[in-house]
Protein backbone atom coordinates (compact mmCIF):
# COMPACT_ATOMS: atom_id res chain seq x y z
CA UNK A 1 0.00 0.00 0.00
CA UNK A 2 2.69 2.48 1.01
CA UNK A 3 4.69 1.86 -2.16
CA UNK A 4 1.66 2.42 -4.38
CA UNK A 5 0.79 5.64 -2.55
CA UNK A 6 4.32 6.89 -3.21
CA UNK A 7 3.96 5.97 -6.87
CA UNK A 8 0.86 8.16 -6.96
CA UNK A 9 2.85 11.16 -5.75
CA UNK A 10 2.35 11.02 -1.98
CA UNK A 11 4.99 11.10 0.76
CA UNK A 12 4.64 8.16 3.15
CA UNK A 13 6.42 7.42 6.44
CA UNK A 14 5.96 3.90 7.80
CA UNK A 15 6.70 3.37 11.49
CA UNK A 16 7.14 -0.26 12.50
CA UNK A 17 8.73 -2.48 15.15
CA UNK A 18 12.31 -3.55 14.43
CA UNK A 19 12.79 -7.29 14.03
CA UNK A 20 15.27 -7.65 16.89
CA UNK A 21 16.62 -4.27 17.93
CA UNK A 22 16.07 -3.28 21.58
CA UNK A 23 17.74 0.14 21.49
CA UNK A 24 17.85 2.93 18.94
CA UNK A 25 15.63 4.06 16.09
CA UNK A 26 16.82 3.31 12.56
CA UNK A 27 15.53 5.11 9.47
CA UNK A 28 15.82 3.93 5.89
CA UNK A 29 14.04 4.08 2.54
CA UNK A 30 12.30 1.26 0.66
CA UNK A 31 10.72 1.87 -2.75
CA UNK A 32 10.42 5.55 -1.88
CA UNK A 33 8.77 4.87 1.48
CA UNK A 34 10.39 6.42 4.56
CA UNK A 35 10.87 3.52 7.03
CA UNK A 36 11.16 4.19 10.78
CA UNK A 37 12.10 1.10 12.82
CA UNK A 38 11.52 1.48 16.56
CA UNK A 39 13.07 -0.68 19.31
CA UNK A 40 11.14 -3.17 21.43
CA UNK A 41 12.24 -4.99 24.59
CA UNK A 42 9.90 -7.95 24.14
CA UNK A 43 10.43 -11.06 22.04
CA UNK A 44 8.63 -13.27 19.52
CA UNK A 45 4.92 -12.68 19.13
CA UNK A 46 4.98 -10.24 22.04
CA UNK A 47 6.77 -7.75 19.75
CA UNK A 48 3.37 -6.70 18.49
CA UNK A 49 2.53 -3.35 20.02
CA UNK A 50 2.56 -3.98 23.79
CA UNK A 51 5.99 -2.69 24.84
CA UNK A 52 6.05 0.55 26.86
CA UNK A 53 9.67 1.18 25.81
CA UNK A 54 8.59 1.11 22.18
CA UNK A 55 5.67 3.40 23.03
CA UNK A 56 7.96 5.98 24.66
CA UNK A 57 10.44 5.88 21.77
CA UNK A 58 7.65 6.56 19.31
CA UNK A 59 6.27 9.47 21.31
CA UNK A 60 9.74 11.03 21.56
CA UNK A 61 10.43 10.52 17.85
CA UNK A 62 7.14 12.09 16.79
CA UNK A 63 7.67 15.01 19.19
CA UNK A 64 10.80 16.06 17.27
CA UNK A 65 9.62 14.97 13.82
CA UNK A 66 9.23 18.00 11.55
CA UNK A 67 7.46 16.26 8.66
CA UNK A 68 4.16 18.03 7.84
CA UNK A 69 1.84 15.03 7.96
CA UNK A 70 -1.69 15.40 6.62
CA UNK A 71 -3.13 12.21 8.07
CA UNK A 72 -2.19 9.38 10.47
CA UNK A 73 -3.22 5.81 9.66
CA UNK A 74 -2.79 3.30 12.51
CA UNK A 75 -2.69 -0.26 11.21
CA UNK A 76 -3.70 -1.65 14.59
CA UNK A 77 -4.65 0.00 17.86
CA UNK A 78 -2.47 -1.63 20.50
CA UNK A 79 -0.75 0.70 23.01
CA UNK A 80 2.52 1.28 21.14
CA UNK A 81 0.56 2.40 18.09
CA UNK A 82 -2.53 4.23 19.30
CA UNK A 83 -1.08 6.23 22.21
CA UNK A 84 1.80 7.83 20.27
CA UNK A 85 -0.71 8.72 17.55
CA UNK A 86 -3.18 10.27 20.01
CA UNK A 87 -0.38 12.19 21.72
CA UNK A 88 0.76 13.57 18.36
CA UNK A 89 -2.78 14.63 17.52
CA UNK A 90 -2.97 16.75 20.68
CA UNK A 91 -0.49 19.11 19.03
CA UNK A 92 -1.41 18.69 15.35
CA UNK A 93 -4.90 19.14 13.93
CA UNK A 94 -5.00 16.30 11.41
CA UNK A 95 -7.37 13.33 11.04
CA UNK A 96 -6.80 9.85 12.42
CA UNK A 97 -7.66 6.68 10.49
CA UNK A 98 -7.40 3.22 12.03
CA UNK A 99 -7.23 -0.11 10.23
CA UNK A 100 -8.92 -3.37 11.23
CA UNK A 101 -7.29 -6.37 9.59
CA UNK A 102 -8.27 -9.32 11.83
CA UNK A 103 -11.00 -10.43 14.22
CA UNK A 104 -8.55 -11.21 17.01
CA UNK A 105 -10.28 -10.71 20.37
CA UNK A 106 -13.84 -11.62 21.37
CA UNK A 107 -13.58 -15.25 20.26
CA UNK A 108 -11.44 -14.62 17.19
CA UNK A 109 -7.90 -15.56 16.22
CA UNK A 110 -6.73 -15.38 19.82
CA UNK A 111 -8.38 -18.80 20.33
CA UNK A 112 -6.22 -20.28 17.57
CA UNK A 113 -2.93 -18.41 17.77
CA UNK A 114 -2.47 -17.95 21.52
CA UNK A 115 -2.23 -20.48 24.39
CA UNK A 116 -5.00 -20.82 26.98
CA UNK A 117 -3.08 -18.88 29.64
CA UNK A 118 -2.67 -15.94 27.26
CA UNK A 119 -6.38 -15.99 26.40
CA UNK A 120 -7.30 -15.99 30.08
CA UNK A 121 -4.90 -13.24 31.13
CA UNK A 122 -4.93 -10.99 28.08
CA UNK A 123 -8.12 -11.83 26.17
CA UNK A 124 -10.13 -8.91 27.67
CA UNK A 125 -7.19 -6.56 27.09
CA UNK A 126 -6.86 -7.64 23.44
CA UNK A 127 -10.59 -7.06 22.93
CA UNK A 128 -10.43 -3.65 24.60
CA UNK A 129 -7.64 -2.37 22.38
CA UNK A 130 -9.26 -3.92 19.33
CA UNK A 131 -12.52 -2.03 19.88
CA UNK A 132 -12.07 0.97 22.17
CA UNK A 133 -10.61 3.50 19.74
CA UNK A 134 -12.69 2.88 16.62
CA UNK A 135 -15.25 5.61 17.34
CA UNK A 136 -12.55 8.13 18.21
CA UNK A 137 -10.99 7.93 14.76
CA UNK A 138 -12.09 10.04 11.81
CA UNK A 139 -12.03 7.03 9.50
CA UNK A 140 -11.71 3.26 9.52
CA UNK A 141 -10.39 0.85 6.91
CA UNK A 142 -11.49 -2.78 7.21
CA UNK A 143 -10.36 -5.95 5.46
CA UNK A 144 -13.75 -7.69 5.67
CA UNK A 145 -17.44 -6.85 5.66
CA UNK A 146 -17.83 -8.66 9.00
CA UNK A 147 -15.41 -6.21 10.62
CA UNK A 148 -17.29 -3.33 9.01
CA UNK A 149 -20.51 -4.60 10.57
CA UNK A 150 -18.77 -5.08 13.92
CA UNK A 151 -17.55 -1.48 13.77
CA UNK A 152 -21.07 -0.26 13.00
CA UNK A 153 -22.32 -2.20 16.04
CA UNK A 154 -19.70 -0.33 18.09
CA UNK A 155 -21.16 2.97 16.89
CA UNK A 156 -18.90 3.83 13.95
CA UNK A 157 -20.75 5.63 11.18
CA UNK A 158 -21.05 3.61 7.98
CA UNK A 159 -19.88 6.65 6.01
CA UNK A 160 -16.56 6.60 7.88
CA UNK A 161 -15.75 3.00 6.90
CA UNK A 162 -13.77 1.96 3.82
CA UNK A 163 -13.67 -1.72 2.84
CA UNK A 164 -10.33 -2.74 1.32
CA UNK A 165 -9.66 -6.48 1.01
CA UNK A 166 -6.22 -7.93 0.50
CA UNK A 167 -4.94 -6.99 -2.93
CA UNK A 168 -3.09 -8.79 -5.70
CA UNK A 169 0.30 -8.36 -7.35
CA UNK A 170 -0.49 -9.63 -10.87
CA UNK A 171 2.78 -8.33 -12.30
CA UNK A 172 4.77 -10.49 -9.89
CA UNK A 173 2.32 -13.41 -9.78
CA UNK A 174 2.03 -13.76 -13.54
CA UNK A 175 0.04 -16.38 -15.36
CA UNK A 176 2.30 -19.12 -16.70
CA UNK A 177 1.49 -22.53 -18.10
CA UNK A 178 1.81 -25.69 -16.02
CA UNK A 179 4.48 -26.98 -18.38
CA UNK A 180 6.58 -23.84 -18.05
CA UNK A 181 6.46 -23.83 -14.25
CA UNK A 182 7.03 -27.55 -13.77
CA UNK A 183 9.98 -27.58 -16.14
CA UNK A 184 11.63 -24.79 -14.16
CA UNK A 185 10.94 -26.36 -10.74
CA UNK A 186 11.51 -29.96 -11.80
CA UNK A 187 8.08 -31.50 -11.23
CA UNK A 188 6.69 -34.16 -13.55
CA UNK A 189 4.29 -32.70 -16.14
CA UNK A 190 1.90 -35.66 -15.92
CA UNK A 191 1.07 -35.94 -12.20
CA UNK A 192 -1.80 -34.00 -10.57
CA UNK A 193 -0.63 -31.24 -8.23
CA UNK A 194 -2.75 -29.47 -5.63
CA UNK A 195 -1.39 -26.16 -4.35
CA UNK A 196 -1.63 -24.98 -0.75
CA UNK A 197 0.04 -21.78 0.41
CA UNK A 198 0.10 -21.05 4.14
CA UNK A 199 2.08 -19.52 6.96
CA UNK A 200 -0.14 -20.36 9.93
CA UNK A 201 -1.21 -23.87 8.87
CA UNK A 202 -4.52 -23.77 10.71
CA UNK A 203 -7.56 -25.78 9.59
CA UNK A 204 -5.38 -28.45 7.95
CA UNK A 205 -7.36 -31.46 9.18
CA UNK A 206 -9.69 -30.94 6.23
CA UNK A 207 -6.76 -30.70 3.82
CA UNK A 208 -5.29 -34.08 4.68
CA UNK A 209 -8.63 -35.80 5.00
CA UNK A 210 -9.53 -34.64 1.49
CA UNK A 211 -6.07 -35.52 0.16
CA UNK A 212 -6.45 -39.09 1.44
CA UNK A 213 -9.63 -39.39 -0.62
CA UNK A 214 -8.01 -37.92 -3.74
CA UNK A 215 -5.10 -40.36 -3.43
CA UNK A 216 -7.54 -43.25 -3.88
CA UNK A 217 -8.41 -41.87 -7.32
CA UNK A 218 -4.99 -40.42 -8.19
CA UNK A 219 -2.22 -42.32 -6.33
CA UNK A 220 0.51 -40.08 -7.79
CA UNK A 221 -1.12 -36.78 -6.73
CA UNK A 222 1.08 -34.29 -4.88
CA UNK A 223 0.06 -31.67 -2.36
CA UNK A 224 2.50 -28.81 -2.91
CA UNK A 225 2.83 -26.94 0.39
CA UNK A 226 4.77 -23.68 0.57
CA UNK A 227 6.10 -22.13 3.73
CA UNK A 228 7.84 -23.80 6.64
CA UNK A 229 5.34 -26.25 8.13
CA UNK A 230 5.77 -27.43 11.69
CA UNK A 231 5.79 -30.94 13.06
CA UNK A 232 1.98 -31.03 13.15
CA UNK A 233 1.84 -31.06 9.34
CA UNK A 234 3.95 -34.20 9.10
CA UNK A 235 2.02 -35.74 11.98
CA UNK A 236 -1.26 -35.20 10.14
CA UNK A 237 0.20 -36.54 6.91
CA UNK A 238 1.27 -39.68 8.79
CA UNK A 239 -2.14 -39.96 10.40
CA UNK A 240 -3.89 -39.96 7.02
CA UNK A 241 -1.22 -42.02 5.26
CA UNK A 242 -0.28 -39.38 2.68
CA UNK A 243 3.33 -38.54 3.56
CA UNK A 244 4.52 -39.74 0.14
CA UNK A 245 2.05 -37.38 -1.50
CA UNK A 246 3.56 -34.25 0.06
CA UNK A 247 5.81 -31.84 -1.80
CA UNK A 248 7.18 -29.46 0.83
CA UNK A 249 8.95 -26.49 -0.70
CA UNK A 250 10.26 -25.09 2.58
CA UNK A 251 11.10 -21.40 2.62
CA UNK A 252 10.90 -19.91 -0.87
CA UNK A 253 12.05 -16.36 -1.77
CA UNK A 254 9.04 -14.20 -2.60
CA UNK A 255 10.07 -13.75 -6.23
CA UNK A 256 10.31 -17.54 -6.67
CA UNK A 257 6.95 -18.29 -5.07
CA UNK A 258 4.90 -17.76 -8.28
CA UNK A 259 6.95 -20.43 -10.06
CA UNK A 260 6.32 -23.01 -7.35
CA UNK A 261 2.64 -22.23 -6.99
CA UNK A 262 2.30 -22.16 -10.76
CA UNK A 263 3.01 -25.92 -10.78
CA UNK A 264 -0.45 -26.56 -9.29
CA UNK A 265 -3.46 -27.67 -11.31
CA UNK A 266 -5.67 -26.04 -8.70
CA UNK A 267 -5.48 -24.48 -5.26
CA UNK A 268 -7.26 -25.22 -2.01
CA UNK A 269 -8.40 -22.85 0.73
CA UNK A 270 -9.76 -24.51 3.89
CA UNK A 271 -12.00 -21.88 5.47
CA UNK A 272 -14.33 -23.14 8.23
CA UNK A 273 -17.28 -21.13 9.46
CA UNK A 274 -15.53 -19.59 12.45
CA UNK A 275 -15.53 -16.05 13.80
CA UNK A 276 -11.87 -15.53 12.95
CA UNK A 277 -12.53 -16.38 9.28
CA UNK A 278 -15.53 -14.06 9.07
CA UNK A 279 -13.25 -11.25 10.15
CA UNK A 280 -10.32 -11.79 7.82
CA UNK A 281 -9.27 -11.96 4.21
CA UNK A 282 -6.75 -14.73 3.40
CA UNK A 283 -4.04 -12.99 1.39
CA UNK A 284 -3.14 -16.25 -0.32
CA UNK A 285 -6.40 -15.89 -2.24
CA UNK A 286 -4.90 -12.97 -4.15
CA UNK A 287 -1.94 -15.12 -5.18
CA UNK A 288 -4.25 -17.92 -6.29
CA UNK A 289 -6.33 -15.54 -8.40
CA UNK A 290 -3.29 -13.95 -10.03
CA UNK A 291 -1.81 -17.27 -11.14
CA UNK A 292 -4.91 -18.15 -13.13
CA UNK A 293 -5.83 -21.43 -11.47
CA UNK A 294 -9.20 -22.40 -9.94
CA UNK A 295 -9.59 -22.77 -6.17
CA UNK A 296 -11.65 -25.08 -4.00
CA UNK A 297 -12.76 -23.23 -0.86
CA UNK A 298 -15.54 -23.09 1.72
CA UNK A 299 -18.55 -20.72 1.58
CA UNK A 300 -17.62 -18.44 4.48
CA UNK A 301 -17.41 -14.66 4.82
CA UNK A 302 -16.10 -12.59 1.93
CA UNK A 303 -14.67 -15.69 0.24
CA UNK A 304 -18.23 -16.91 -0.30
CA UNK A 305 -19.14 -13.58 -1.88
CA UNK A 306 -16.04 -13.60 -4.10
CA UNK A 307 -16.83 -17.05 -5.51
CA UNK A 308 -20.54 -16.44 -5.97
CA UNK A 309 -20.01 -13.14 -7.77
CA UNK A 310 -17.00 -14.03 -9.92
CA UNK A 311 -16.95 -17.78 -10.65
CA UNK A 312 -13.26 -18.22 -9.79
CA UNK A 313 -13.52 -21.73 -8.38
CA UNK A 314 -15.81 -24.14 -6.57
CA UNK A 315 -17.23 -23.94 -3.06
CA UNK A 316 -17.41 -27.11 -0.99
CA UNK A 317 -18.75 -28.19 2.38
CA UNK A 318 -16.23 -28.23 5.21
CA UNK A 319 -15.98 -32.01 5.07
CA UNK A 320 -13.26 -34.17 3.48
CA UNK A 321 -15.72 -36.08 1.29
CA UNK A 322 -17.25 -33.04 -0.39
CA UNK A 323 -13.96 -31.13 -0.50
CA UNK A 324 -12.20 -34.03 -2.24
CA UNK A 325 -15.16 -34.47 -4.57
CA UNK A 326 -14.75 -30.90 -5.81
CA UNK A 327 -10.98 -31.34 -6.21
CA UNK A 328 -11.44 -34.50 -8.27
CA UNK A 329 -14.08 -32.78 -10.40
CA UNK A 330 -11.60 -30.06 -11.39
CA UNK A 331 -8.85 -32.58 -12.07
CA UNK A 332 -11.18 -34.54 -14.33
CA UNK A 333 -12.64 -31.54 -16.16
CA UNK A 334 -9.79 -29.53 -17.61
CA UNK A 335 -12.04 -27.27 -19.68
CA UNK A 336 -13.86 -26.17 -16.53
CA UNK A 337 -10.56 -25.63 -14.72
CA UNK A 338 -9.20 -23.49 -17.54
CA UNK A 339 -12.39 -21.41 -17.68
CA UNK A 340 -12.43 -20.79 -13.92
CA UNK A 341 -8.70 -20.07 -13.90
CA UNK A 342 -9.09 -17.54 -16.69
CA UNK A 343 -11.82 -15.75 -14.75
CA UNK A 344 -9.66 -15.81 -11.64
CA UNK A 345 -6.82 -14.07 -13.47
CA UNK A 346 -9.22 -11.45 -14.84
CA UNK A 347 -10.58 -10.70 -11.37
CA UNK A 348 -7.03 -10.39 -10.05
CA UNK A 349 -6.11 -7.80 -12.68
CA UNK A 350 -9.36 -5.82 -12.87
CA UNK A 351 -10.74 -5.86 -9.32
CA UNK A 352 -8.14 -6.76 -6.69
CA UNK A 353 -4.93 -5.32 -8.15
CA UNK A 354 -3.34 -3.09 -5.51
CA UNK A 355 -2.98 -0.38 -8.14
CA UNK A 356 -6.78 -0.29 -8.28
CA UNK A 357 -7.47 -0.70 -4.57
CA UNK A 358 -4.99 2.04 -3.67
CA UNK A 359 -7.08 4.57 -5.59
CA UNK A 360 -10.02 3.65 -3.37
CA UNK A 361 -7.88 4.25 -0.29
CA UNK A 362 -6.58 7.51 -1.73
CA UNK A 363 -10.12 8.77 -2.33
CA UNK A 364 -11.06 7.75 1.20
CA UNK A 365 -8.15 9.78 2.54
CA UNK A 366 -9.27 12.82 0.56
CA UNK A 367 -12.87 12.45 1.74
CA UNK A 368 -11.72 12.07 5.35
CA UNK A 369 -9.51 15.15 5.07
CA UNK A 370 -12.35 17.19 3.56
CA UNK A 371 -14.79 16.18 6.29
CA UNK A 372 -12.18 16.87 8.98
CA UNK A 373 -11.44 20.33 7.58
CA UNK A 374 -15.15 21.16 7.32
CA UNK A 375 -15.59 20.07 10.94
CA UNK A 376 -12.70 22.30 12.05
CA UNK A 377 -14.20 25.29 10.22
CA UNK A 378 -17.59 24.64 11.84
CA UNK A 379 -16.03 24.44 15.31
CA UNK A 380 -14.17 27.74 14.81
CA UNK A 381 -17.31 29.52 13.62
CA UNK A 382 -19.54 28.19 16.36
CA UNK A 383 -17.09 28.04 19.23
Amino acid sequence: MAKHLVQRGHQVSLMLIADHRKVGIVESEWDGVHIIETPDLLWGRLRSGWDLWDLVNRIMYLARDKNPYDIIHCFETRPATIYPALNYLKHHKIPLVTDWIDWFGRGGLIKILRPKWYQFLFGPLETYYEEAFRRRADGLTVISTALANRAIDLGVSKEKICYIPGGTFPELFQYRTLEECRQKIGISPVIPVIGFCSDSFIDTELVFGALANVVKKYPSVKLLVTGSPGKNILDQALKFGVVDNLYLTGYVPFEELPWYLGCADLFILPFPNEVYNLGRWPNKMGDYLSLGRPTVANPVGDIKTLFENNDVGILADFHPDDFSKKIIYLLENQEVSVRLGSKARKVATTVYDWKILIRKLENFYFDTLKEFEDKQIYVKRNG
